[in-house]
């Protein structure tokens, strides 16, 4: 089954484009959630303009403010099932043995891989994401406010856990 995908598929400016890829498969830690919100982000916007600082995996499905819900499990997965409402992290790929990511501080991983650069995002209908890096979405909150998750944790953390009073 295809669905349409934004892809950013070349490292010149305007690279991007709509394309039709494949549903992925999952493996055994993963979940398959059907999208049903995702945010444009300043980095996806670089990238279309082809004035970004990071490596990109081209081609590339962008995409990495989402939310949906989960429609399969991979078989290792635990405390998720079919139906529910989640967000999900950024962090697709990370590596266990890296010193960052055993200090709790995976998102400093300087080998990891982010949706919508490194590996497949969320401006499709279906992504596939590790079931680490989700987080359940109460039913009363609409997807459209769930999707800017990730935003508002990078913003509260740089100003409420990193930030140093300076006067």
């Amino acid at each position: 089954m295809k669905s349409a995908a934004v892809v950013n598929f070349a490292p010149e400016k305007g690279s991007v484009e709509i394309r039709e890829i494949e549903k992925p498969t999952i493996g055994a830690e993963d979940v398959l959630l059907e999208v049903a919100n995702v945010g444009v982000c300043g980095s996806d916007l670089h990238q279309w303009t082809s004035d970004h600082s990071w490596p990109v995996n081209y081609p590339v499905v962008l995409g990495h403010e989402f939310g949906g819900h989960i429609i399969e499990v991979g078989k290792d997965v635990e405390g998720w099932k079919e139906g529910d409402r989640v967000v999900s992290e950024t962090a697709a790929i990370i590596s266990k043995d890296n010193p960052m990511t055993r200090r709790g501080l995976y998102n400093l991983d300087n080998t990891r891989k982010g949706f919508g650069y490194g590996v497949n995002g969320a401006m499709t209908k279906y992504v596939r994401v590790p079931s680490r890096i989700l987080h359940h979405v109460p039913d009363q909150l609409p997807f459209e406010q769930a999707c800017l998750t990730e935003p508002c944790c990078v913003a509260y953390n740089a100003v409420v856990k990193n930030a140093h009073r300076a006067w």
